[in-house]
C-alpha cells in the first residue's frame, strides 16, 4: 500500500474509537479525505479533515454530523462519529465514516459498465435518496463524486444534510440562513476551481433550495450513468448532464435553465445506454419546475418496478408478449 503525505497526527481520537492513519485517499471539495483503521476493532473507515476557518461554525457542523449518525439505510454511507482537534494550522473538524473502496462513482463512469451494474446504482441511488427525504433530511450536494462504491459496486450515498455545515466551516462571514448559504455555495465551488456547479437545479440560482432540488440533481446523476456526458475542470471529468449552448460550450441543464432560457430540455443520444422507461423516468426529474418533478420516493418505486419488471422478463422469456417501453 502506498503511503501518503499525512498533515494530521498519525493516531486521533474521534468521539470514543482512537484511529491510525494509514493512506491519504485524497481531496474533496471540503477536506482531505484519510483511510484509517480502529486501534481497538481494527476496522477500516474514511477519515474526513475539514481545516475550519469559523470556529463559531464548528459546534453546529460537529452536531449535525453526530445528528446523522442514526440515519440507518444499507445504500446510505454510515457516519460514525464526529469531532474536534486543533493544530498550529488551526481548528479541524473529523467525520468518521465507513470505508469504501471503490472510490467514487465519477471516477467510475469512466468505464463501461453494464445495464445490469447501471441499473443496480440507479436503483440504490434513488432508495439512498428516498430514504434521506422520509427523514427530513436534505442531501444539498448531490453529484457523481458524493456517491460512494463498495468493493462489490454498491452504492453508498455520502456527505448528506452536510453541505451546508461544509460551507460555515470554510468561510469566515457565513451566515446560517437559507438564502445565504445558497450565496456561500455558488461563491465557494468557483473560487475553489470547480467551476459553476453544473450539478444543482435551477431554482437554485434563484436562492429557493427545497427536497426537489435533490431531485433534480438525482436526475443529472442518472443522466450522466446512462450517457456518460461529462466536462473537464483542471484535467478532471465531471459527469453529469450538460447541453451545449452557442458562443459558450457546455453547461450543466439546471445552470442553463436559470441563466440560458427557462424551456431548455435535455434529451438522450442515440448511444446512450437504459430502456426507453427508465429514460423517461430521468427526464421527468429534469423538469424545469419543481412542481413538475416526482419525488424521490416515486422515482424510487417507478426505477424499482423498471428493474423488477426486467427480472421477470430474464427469468421467464417465454411469457413476454410485448415491451413495456
Amino acid at each position: 500500500m502506498q503511503q501518503a503525505a499525512v498533515n494530521l497526527p498519525t493516531r486521533v481520537r474521534v468521539g470514543s474509537r482512537t484511529v491510525t492513519i494509514q493512506q491519504r485517499l485524497g481531496n474533496g471539495a471540503f477536506g482531505v479525505v484519510y483511510k484509517v483503521k480502529d486501534e481497538a476493532s481494527s476496522t477500516v473507515y474514511a477519515l474526513k479533515d475539514v481545516l475550519c476557518l469559523n470556529a463559531s461554525a464548528l459546534r453546529n457542523a460537529v452536531r449535525e454530523a453526530t445528528t446523522l449518525n442514526k440515519i440507518s439505510h444499507q445504500n446510505v454511507i454510515a457516519v460514525m462519529g464526529a469531532d474536534q482537534f486543533r493544530d498550529s494550522k488551526g481548528l479541524h473538524m473529523l467525520l468518521l465514516t465507513e470505508y469504501c473502496s471503490g472510490g467514487s462513482l465519477n471516477d467510475r463512469l469512466a468505464r463501461p459498465s453494464s445495464e445490469e451494474m447501471n441499473t443496480k446504482w440507479i436503483s440504490q441511488t434513488a432508495a439512498a435518496l428516498a430514504h434521506l427525504h422520509s427523514r427530513g433530511v436534505v442531501h444539498r450536494d448531490l453529484k457523481a463524486d458524493n456517491v460512494l462504491l463498495t468493493a462489490t459496486e454498491d452504492v453508498k450515498l455520502a456527505d448528506f444534510g452536510l453541505a451546508r455545515e461544509y460551507i460555515a466551516l470554510k468561510r469566515i462571514d457565513v451566515k446560517q440562513d437559507e438564502g445565504s448559504w445558497l450565496t456561500s455555495y455558488t461563491q465557494y465551488y468557483m473560487n475553489s476551481g470547480v467551476g459553476p456547479v453544473h450539478w444543482v437545479a435551477p431554482e437554485f440560482f434563484t436562492g429557493h433550495y427545497t427536497e426537489k432540488a435533490d431531485v433534480f440533481s438525482l436526475g443529472t446523476l442518472f443522466f450522466a450513468i446512462l450517457e456518460r456526458d461529462f466536462i473537464v475542470v483542471d484535467g478532471k471529468a465531471i459527469y453529469g448532464a450538460f447541453v451545449n449552448i452557442r458562443g459558450v460550450g457546455k453547461l450543466g441543464l439546471g445552470l442553463a435553465m436559470a441563466k440560458v432560457d427557462s424551456g431548455i430540455s435535455i434529451t438522450f443520444s442515440s448511444r446512450a445506454q437504459g430502456s426507453n422507461a427508465m429514460q423517461r423516468v430521468v427526464l421527468e426529474a429534469l423538469q424545469y419546475d419543481k412542481n413538475d418533478r416526482p419525488s424521490a420516493q416515486e422515482i424510487c418505486d417507478k426505477v424499482m418496478n423498471i428493474r423488477q419488471g426486467v427480472r421477470l422478463n430474464q427469468q421467464h422469456p417465454e411469457t413476454e408478449t410485448g415491451s413495456c417501453c
